[in-house]
């Protein structure tokens, strides 16, 4: 560990006391959280992420989805609707509305369920220049919006963190021209490594990912590992979404501190 003076191992206890993970007493103080996904056939991932938000106790809740599920989902004045296109995935017209509820929102969250389409990826792109709030990414929001990731990975002066696999941070770094390769099978002291240096170059983006039984956060140099059996998430649990909403919840109420202390205090929130 003496060579590795940027990581550092968190076990059942947080590293990071100075996180707040009491929600608020009253609900105004307890921030606006927008969750965007789903597709015409899939909204299951946007609806569990709402009710996990609900559970966590955060103040105000939206969720945005393509009008093609319009009349499919129950009505409700949370629930709002972006312009679809013909597949029934997120138009490249449907970032006016997502633009127009991140306003609204203190985070964002692009919790997946996007199905694989280039508008929905030209949209996502737009959204990561031009959102000013905190972004999570997980599951496939995270293939449609880093494609693009050349443009937004420099100009986003907010922190973006990403819930992602190991191949999806592979596809991340090659994106992005990155010299370093990850593969599958390297050594977990490597990928800390490596980490450790592509974070120092893009510092406002947050890493969280999963590797030879560890789960890795990497920030502006910083690395925390937790082992997986140290909490309660499982290797299918890990991906989904309750995570991320707990990861965007806790940043919510933690504003003012950076954004690994608060995903790594989110592996064991519960």
């Amino acid at each position: 560990m003496a060579d590795y003076d940027y990581w550092q191992k968190q076990g059942l206890k947080p590293l990071f006391g100075e996180v707040d993970t009491e929600q608020p007493e009253q609900k105004r103080f307890a921030g606006k959280m927008l969750i965007i996904g789903g597709n015409k056939g899939a909204f299951f991932a946007v609806a569990n992420a709402m009710n996990e938000a609900e559970k966590m106790g955060v103040g105000e809740v939206r969720v945005l989805m393509p009008s093609s599920l319009r009349g499919k989902v129950p009505t409700a004045p949370e629930v709002y609707f972006a312009e679809a296109e013909t597949s029934g995935a997120f138009g490249k017209k449907s970032v006016t509305e997502m633009l127009i509820q991140s306003e609204w929102a203190d985070v964002v969250v692009l919790i997946g369920d996007t199905s694989k389409n280039a508008e929905t990826s030209v949209a996502f792109a737009e959204l990561m220049k031009r959102c000013e709030k905190p972004i999570f990414l997980t599951r496939d929001a995270v293939d449609a919006a880093t494609p693009d990731v050349m443009n937004w990975g420099a100009l986003r002066e907010v922190e973006t963190s990403l819930l992602l696999t190991v191949p999806q941070l592979q596809k991340m770094l090659r994106t992005l021209y990155y010299p370093k390769v990850i593969t599958l099978s390297m050594p977990t002291n490597q990928l800390i490594e490596t980490l450790h240096k592509f974070t120092i170059s893009y510092p406002k983006i947050c890493l969280t990912t999963f590797h030879n039984g560890q789960l890795i956060v990497a920030q502006n140099g910083e690395v925390v590992t937790e082992e997986l059996g140290d909490t309660n998430w499982t290797q299918i649990t890990l991906w989904g979404g309750a995570l991320l909403v707990y990861m965007a919840a806790l940043r919510v109420w933690n504003l003012n501190i950076i954004g690994y202390k608060v995903a790594s205090t989110a592996l064991i929130y519960k």
